[in-house]
């Protein structure tokens, strides 16, 4: 199957076909249900990096992120799914019992669950974002963070670091100063600039955007519509960490299980850009769900 045929299977089955795609990250289980261009996103958190000892993820941990996989399966079949994709980040990849999770999620749903590699997880932030055109895309994930870039159609760079809001947190207990440290160290020596619009997803990015635009709901068109300027982002995150978890549920409409890492995810963003050398971040409704359809269909 060529290029062009390949993308023209893809775009037929999307019309024809209802599939969900699960993916389970460091802090929440997330759900999308397609049903031609229509979409509905539902989340749990979880917290499934939580409580890791020596590299293990903890059982209270494991049942509960398994428990919320089987809750939104079966959600998208009463939904009319025809197809359940599942597929797993950071927390499970770099766990030393990563595969006893796997299996509780498949002894509970029959969901054989895709590990997929930091790489991959770069190119899959990158085609849900950018859909094809050029750009870059930062993926700040609980256990994670991707950065990639695509020129001509194509990725020309991708990285991911074994770092993200919820490790960040548990390393250092929200403390500014350690966190800005690590930060530093772990990009050492980066100073790459890159032309383009460069895209944020997940929902440490979409979350300052909100906070940046004042706004108390969600809407995706709202977070796409004004990007957020790393002045901005400045001065935002020294006021989280400013704040503690309770003021800043009382100042923003943030959930309460996002406040406690809020700060240090908006530290990771920063970071980024000034090592980066980028400049602004618009906020990106497609991520690696969309991202994960079309990577598994391409390999059809």
């Amino acid at each position: 199957m060529n290029a062009q045929e390949n993308s023209a299977y893809i775009s037929q089955v999307k019309k024809t076909k209802m599939i969900a795609v699960i993916d389970i990250g460091s802090n929440s289980v997330r759900l999308m249900v397609k049903d031609g261009s229509n979409k509905q996103k539902f989340l749990i958190t979880t917290r499934l990096a939580e409580g890791k000892v020596n590299g293990a993820l903890s059982k209270i941990s494991m049942d509960r992120t398994a428990n919320a996989v089987a809750v939104l399966f079966d959600k998208a079949i009463k939904m009319g799914a025809e197809e359940v994709l599942v597929f797993a980040t950071a927390a499970v990849r770099n766990s030393v019992n990563g595969s006893d999770f796997t299996s509780l999620v498949y002894e509970k749903t029959g969901l054989k669950v895709d590990v997929v590699s930091g790489d991959l997880e770069a190119n899959l932030a990158i085609r849900g974002a950018l859909n094809g055109q050029d750009g870059g895309v930062i993926d700040i994930g609980g256990g994670s963070t991707e950065i990639a870039f695509s020129q001509g159609g194509e990725v020309v760079y991708s990285q991911s670091y074994p770092f993200g809001a919820v490790s960040l947190n548990g390393l250092f207990n929200g403390d500014k100063q350690n966190i800005s440290t690590f930060l530093q160290n772990s990009l050492k020596g980066v100073r790459r600039a890159f032309n383009g619009k460069v895209y944020g997803v997940g929902g440490t990015i979409t979350t300052l955007s909100l906070i940046n635009l004042k706004s108390n709901k969600y809407q995706a068109e709202l977070v796409e519509s004004k990007p957020l300027s790393v002045n901005e982002l400045f001065a935002i995150k020294e006021e989280l960490f400013s704040l503690t978890p309770s003021e800043i549920r009382e100042k923003y409409p943030i959930a309460s299980s996002r406040a406690d890492i809020i700060a240090g995810g908006a530290e990771i963003l920063y970071s980024v850009m000034a090592c980066y050398g980028i400049s602004e971040v618009w906020g990106s409704d497609g991520d690696n769900l969309e991202g994960y359809l079309e990577h598994v269909y391409e390999k059809e």
